[in-house]
């Protein structure tokens, strides 16, 4: 019996991943076959980092600075890749439809986390949710390739959901999860 009780708790979660996974799916149907959408920045953003890249495969080291970047910045901005980032592997959990698909389901699952987070019942979460990830200029910035500025509406909502649940409710849970989320949003 107590395990049906748990499996009911359960329920709306599941169901909320599942359709999150649909709309970012059907929303980015062209995915599915193949396509990609051309992002202009991402373009840009190869270019910047292609000396950062050549270095890396010359020398199997990180470059720390790159001149490619307005005459001269340091590099991880254009792409260094950090050895021991743990959080690499929980953001590929959160983001893992292919792009642009991924910041639909981030916009989704960070704001449903919120919501649950301000104790809102979860399948209202699941209303609040879509609504808020359907917001026009979310759309606008994919299309444009600001990828980092999408990544970061996504864990917006989740950090200051966290920080406030650490105040109002369980200071060790909102502790924990203030910590998750903003290493996700500074990775």
């Amino acid at each position: 019996m107590d395990k049906l009780i748990r499996f009911r708790k359960l329920v709306p979660h599941i169901v909320a991943i599942v359709i999150f996974i649909g709309l970012s799916y059907s929303y980015f149907s062209p995915l599915l076959e193949g396509k990609d959408i051309q992002q202009s920045d991402i373009t840009h953003f190869k270019g910047m980092s292609k000396e950062v890249r050549d270095y890396r495969a010359d020398t199997g080291e990180e470059a720390l600075w790159t001149n490619r970047l307005f005459g001269g910045m340091p590099a991880y901005f254009a792409g260094t890749k950090f050895k021991n980032n743990h959080t690499t592997s929980l953001e590929k959990l959160l983001t893992f439809p292919a792009k642009p698909a991924n910041f639909l389901f981030l916009y989704l699952i960070g704001f449903y986390i919120a919501l649950l987070l301000f104790r809102v019942n979860p399948w209202l979460s699941i209303v609040g949710a879509i609504a808020f990830a359907f917001s026009s200029y979310f759309f606008i910035i994919i299309a444009a390739g600001h990828n980092t500025k999408a990544l970061a509406i996504g864990y917006m909502a989740p950090i200051v959901a966290s920080i406030i649940h650490t105040y109002r409710y369980k200071r060790w849970t909102g502790l924990i999860l203030t910590g998750i989320f903003l290493s996700l949003q500074i990775e």
